[in-house]
């Protein structure tokens, strides 16, 4: 088994990846001309980052702390932190205390300012657990080299996790240079019926924007946060990026860790495709099976006993998703890249 490490040498990778940046083009009429390119679609958390013992490590360490602060069972705060996950997404952090805070009524027994300063506490601690965060080993060098080999491809970042999260993890990584884009989940404010948690929302909202405006995305050709319910399997972010991408004939290759997401996301697209008699936008699945390795980690397994969509990403109910190639090191998918577009170009050299 691969062992996982950060970037070494996070600048220096920065300084090679401006280099081969983009202008953000001024209107989305210079997207559309791009209709014989190719975009190669990469999941982030267990695909580019190694986030799942992270993940796992991080909710149940703040969890236990907010029990504590909470005077409640550490299990119950666990299964809250579930029941706000399943309506958001398991990567938001942002008003994840507020929302607990409100199932527990803990309003009638303390003060606002005290339940806005729990949620400023669970912030730093999302903040410097998030700096361990890694990447698998050869991702920056193998990015680069696509980059660099395959001018007509764009490398668009699409997650499950939300905007503000993915663009921290992509520029903490030194991985955001090496992207032309991203797609996230956008981040709503809840809808808490005391007034009182208004205050503790704008202060959970400002860290947000804070946090999205330290990150330099200039050179990204696009940059969109798209509602919960197009995440995966949806099809619906992988059909706005072909869109606003302008790509009509092109190839679409989509790498992820599962196949109950990026999987069925892609057979979605292609049953899609079928019905409105449309074949010349194939799509490729790429399963990064690398990013499967810690499903049975400890930790994990302890999260997941509390997030029940957890355990439901190892289920074998799922249905079978055509693969084009699996992946053992996020290194091969260069090799991988090179062969779909270099056979799909002979086969319209012949035709």
């Amino acid at each position: 088994m691969q062992r996982n490490h950060r970037a070494t040498s996070p600048k220096a990778r920065l300084i090679d990846a401006r280099e081969e940046s983009f202008s953000l083009p001024s209107n989305t009429t210079a997207l559309r001309n791009a209709s014989d390119e190719n975009i190669l679609l990469l999941d982030l958390d267990n695909t580019l980052t190694d986030t799942r013992r992270w993940f796992a490590d991080f909710i149940l360490g703040a969890t236990a702390e907010l029990a504590s602060a909470m005077r409640a069972p550490t299990s119950l705060i666990n299964n809250l932190f579930a029941e706000v996950a399943t309506t958001t997404t398991l990567h938001e952090y942002g008003f994840a205390v507020e929302e607990i805070a409100c199932r527990l009524k803990l309003h009638r027994s303390l003060s606002y300012k005290k339940i806005e300063e729990m949620s400023e506490q669970f912030w730093q601690s999302f903040a410097a657990a998030h700096q361990k965060i890694e990447v698998y080993e050869g991702v920056h060098e193998t990015l680069a080299q696509i980059r660099s080999q395959h001018k007509d491809l764009k490398i668009v970042v699409l997650t499950d996790s939300p905007e503000w999260v993915a663009l921290e993890r992509l520029s903490l990584t030194g991985l955001l240079p090496l992207v032309h884009g991203l797609v996230a989940i956008r981040t709503e404010d809840p809808k808490l019926r005391q007034r009182g948690y208004r205050d503790c929302i704008k202060s959970a909202r400002r860290r947000i924007e804070a946090a999205q405006e330290k990150v330099n995305k200039q050179h990204l050709l696009l940059n969109m946060s798209i509602p919960s319910t197009f995440a995966k399997p949806s099809s619906a972010g992988i059909e706005l990026i072909a869109k606003r991408l302008g790509v009509v004939s092109g190839q679409i290759i989509i790498c992820g860790d599962k196949d109950s997401k990026e999987g069925l996301a892609a057979a979605h697209w292609r049953k899609k495709s079928h019905l409105h008699a449309n074949y010349d936008r194939p799509i490729h699945f790429v399963r990064a099976n690398y990013g499967n390795h810690d499903l049975d980690h400890s930790r994990y397994l302890e999260l997941a006993s509390h997030i029940p969509s957890l355990s439901g990403s190892k289920s074998k109910d799922i249905p079978a998703v055509p693969v084009l190639s699996s992946l053992d090191r996020f290194e091969q998918l260069n090799v991988v890249i090179a062969d779909t577009l270099v056979s799909t170009r002979r086969r319209h050299a012949v035709a």
